[in-house]
């Protein structure tokens, strides 16, 4: 299966850039998108904010390239019992995170927003749910709330994250950064494969 060599993807993120990788897609572009999250208000239901929030960041990039581009973005998110677990900025608020996550279930939402070349938008939200084992003091070293920084929850499932997940019910590479298979399902969909 050939994959097209114009595609973009609106992330910055290496995790997204790996799963893009792992696909199979050896030729693409990374674009940073230009929208601020922080200023992104999440309403309920939480699957239509991140689509549109997806949407936003592919869009934005799609916007500034001359030549006709295939853009796929991606946002996730972690939510538990009304809380949403933003991208962390601090390692006490990594810590704070932990601590709630622990010996509980939480779901990891990942929206997918692709664009294809003559400017169909097509948007998915995958949802997988995650069950962690208790999290004790010790537990939470310098190296597992430094690799927490920057991460929604709080934690890299492909990383330290991994020694405390009890189950995941769903798609493990949601959690990761993108859900290879719905994407895709959608680059085929889209017949760009």
């Amino acid at each position: 299966m050939k994959f097209p060599n114009n595609i973009i993807l609106a992330s910055e993120s290496l995790r997204r850039k790996n799963l893009l990788l792992q696909l199979g897609i050896k030729k693409f572009r990374i674009s940073k998108h230009n929208i601020d999250e922080n200023k992104f208000e999440f309403n309920f239901p939480l699957s239509n904010s991140l689509k549109k929030l997806a949407e936003m960041k592919a869009i934005s990039v799609k916007k500034n390239l001359k030549n006709k581009q295939i853009v796929i973005s991606g946002d996730t998110l972690v939510y538990r019992a009304g809380k949403i677990f933003h991208k962390t900025d601090s390692k006490s608020e990594v810590k704070n995170y932990l601590t709630l996550l622990s010996n509980r279930k939480h779901h990891v939402y990942g929206g997918i927003c692709v664009i294809s070349l003559n400017g169909k938008i097509f948007t998915k939200v995958v949802k997988t749910e995650v069950y962690f084992n208790k999290i004790e003091k010790k537990d939470l070293t310098k190296e597992v709330l430094e690799d927490g920084l920057g991460k929604a929850g709080g934690y890299a499932i492909q990383s330290y994250g991994a020694r405390f997940i009890k189950k995941i019910r769903g798609c493990y590479t949601n959690i990761v950064g993108i859900s290879i298979p719905e994407l895709y399902k959608i680059l085929k969909n889209l017949n760009l494969i």
